[in-house]
């Protein structure tokens, strides 16, 4: 089981009761965040004025012959197409020409042919059009003839370049990551067209509704368009996203100012100020890739052999659409972004040691092809704003103990690495939850008693269409661990008809074995069950490590 998957396990766990009524709601789903937010005003006139004129431009050609194409006559040469072709041609399904402006002056035009699965370029500083076919070959011309290049079928291509798109059009970046991890199942080259097309496949107006876009209905010429506006975006008012009655992506327009500009320190962001619209119509489009030489560029090879490639197809009976959902994880990329720029707290706001008195040790099963196993030990001290868990990679011995503490009161996870010899720590910052009012249909079933570690132990189940989960807590412990898997704070939360005894009972015990069952595919099923307590002082002194900065490295 990877590291990141265990952290967001255990962030779900002992967080807040909000985030555990959540993850009872969807368990793979990742703890919600929020930061508090400030709306901006409306959109000026000039603005609107602005929509209705694009809105004008892309409807103009609409109703025109269908057999306006663009074609190249050289062949059949597109040898990408026969690779995962039906996947391509599942994702891409439409037809489409793509104009990208800056300042009021078009830059680019693409014309992309879903049948061919291929992109043509045209902008004034090419004399001849360029290409691109599915698997991310470039084709450029020279002297008359044509070259590509497969660079962008590294992976780590295939995500940088829309990565410095998404952040240029401050698109929310969950869809679009949902997205390339199911090209990377699906085995095929993520985003061949650097995002520019893809954005077209992916984004729906349900991904802009949340806090952070106003929406609103405009009609022109009998036609319904739905525009989404940016909030909470400063130094970019009046940028917006709009889509047409089918919900498909029309528009993206970003307004950068010169202030935004000159203060942002992002490498991501350091996009010149100004206008800058991407607009999209579709329409019938032919385009035939040109004969062309492979030609790879300098430090080709080394880069492929570093960075890997995308080949890593799965099973296609193990693709599930419910794995590639964020509707429940909107804007949680931008929340801790925030969190992080926001978190102020440093190695000496530490104490010199985090003090625990109990442990209790349970063994996790992930019910995986491999059946995979860890040992967890929780660290318990009754009455602290703090809590640690333990973890031990079975195929690393002493070197692979990694001890995750959350100090409430600072709002900090702190990772103590014990690892090939070195002993390591890293902060991260603990994002407020998003409230929620969301009601969840769950049905809930008291359990049969069950003896665990010689504690009776009293259980609930949850159930709904899809998940089963099951919790037994000991109610005569001699210790609690209140914040982990309990209803502590059952009343803020909309839970089902649930006995407020049941509550209490499980709100002050202690869990000892908890069940999580996925009933469309068991290898998500998930087991935490305890092998022992005992009273055993523990401390985890932070002299003994040293710091890491996930930004800068090791620090001194």
């Amino acid at each position: 089981m990877k590291l990141r998957h265990i952290i967001l396990l255990l962030g779900c766990f002992v967080v807040t009761p909000t985030t555990q009524a959540q993850f009872l709601k969807k368990l793979k789903k990742k703890a919600e965040q929020a930061v508090e937010r400030t709306v901006l005003n409306k959109t000026d006139e000039k603005i609107s004025k602005k929509t209705g004129k694009t809105i004008d431009d892309v409807t103009d050609g609409k109703d025109k012959d269908k057999k306006d194409k663009v074609t190249d006559k050289t062949g059949d040469t597109n040898s990408a197409l026969k690779i995962n072709t039906k996947a391509k041609q599942n994702m891409y399904r439409e037809d489409m020409v793509i104009k990208l402006q800056e300042n009021n002056q078009v830059n680019q035009t693409q014309y992309f042919d879903a049948d061919a699965v291929a992109v043509k370029l045209d902008q004034p500083s090419m004399p001849d059009p360029g290409y691109i076919d599915s698997e991310g070959f470039m084709y450029v011309s020279e002297d008359g003839s044509y070259t590509k290049t497969g660079l962008v079928a590294v992976q780590s291509q295939g995500l940088m370049a829309p990565t410095m798109m998404l952040e240029a059009y401050k698109l929310p970046p969950e869809p679009f990551m949902a997205n390339f991890q199911k090209q990377t199942d699906l085995g095929l080259t993520p985003n061949p067209f650097n995002g520019i097309v893809e954005f077209a496949f992916i984004y729906e107006p349900e991904h802009f509704r949340y806090e952070d876009f106003k929406e609103s209905q405009q009609t022109m010429r009998g036609e319904t368009y739905t525009k989404f506006e940016f909030l909470n975006e400063p130094g970019y008012e009046g940028s917006y996203v709009l889509f047409d009655s089918e919900g498909r992506l029309l528009e993206i327009y970003t307004n950068k100012s010169e202030t935004t500009a000159a203060n942002n320190q992002s490498f991501m962001s350091r996009m010149p100020p100004g206008e800058s619209l991407l607009m999209y119509e579709y329409k019938p489009v032919t385009v035939e890739l040109p004969p062309a030489i492979e030609k790879k560029v300098a430090g080709q090879g080394l880069m492929e052999m570093m960075m890997g490639s995308h080949k890593s197809k799965k099973d296609p009976n193990d693709i599930d659409e419910d794995d590639y959902d964020t509707s429940d994880s909107k804007g949680m990329t931008k929340s801790a972004r925030t969190a992080l720029n926001n978190h102020k707290v440093t190695v000496d706001m530490l104490p010199a040691s985090y003090d625990f008195d109990w442990k209790l040790k349970t063994e996790m099963v992930m019910n995986s092809k491999k059946k995979e196993t860890m040992d967890m030990t929780f660290l318990i001290k009754e009455g602290a704003t703090y809590q640690g868990t333990q973890m031990y990679m079975e195929d690393m011995g002493s070197d692979g103990k990694t001890t995750m503490l959350f100090d409430m009161e600072l709002k900090t996870m702190i990772m103590f690495m014990d690892m090939q010899g070195q002993k390591l720590l890293q902060m991260y910052p603990i994002p407020e939850p998003r409230k929620t009012t969301e009601k969840l249909d769950y049905k809930i079933t008291e359990l049969p008693n069950k003896t665990i570690l010689g504690y009776d132990c009293k259980g609930l189940q949850l159930e709904d269409d899809r998940y089963m989960f099951q919790v037994y807590h000991a109610t005569n412990a001699p210790i609690s661990l209140s914040n982990f898997m309990s209803f502590s704070g059952a009343k803020n939360m909309d839970l089902p008809d649930i006995d407020p005894k049941i509550i209490e009972q499980f709100s002050n015990g202690l869990v000892l074995e908890m069940q999580m069952m996925d009933k469309k595919k068991s290898k998500n099923n998930v087991s935490i069950i305890a092998k022992s307590l005992d009273k055993t002082p523990t401390s985890v002194k932070k002299g003994a490590y040293k710091e890491m900065s996930f930004l800068s490295g090791l620090k001194n």
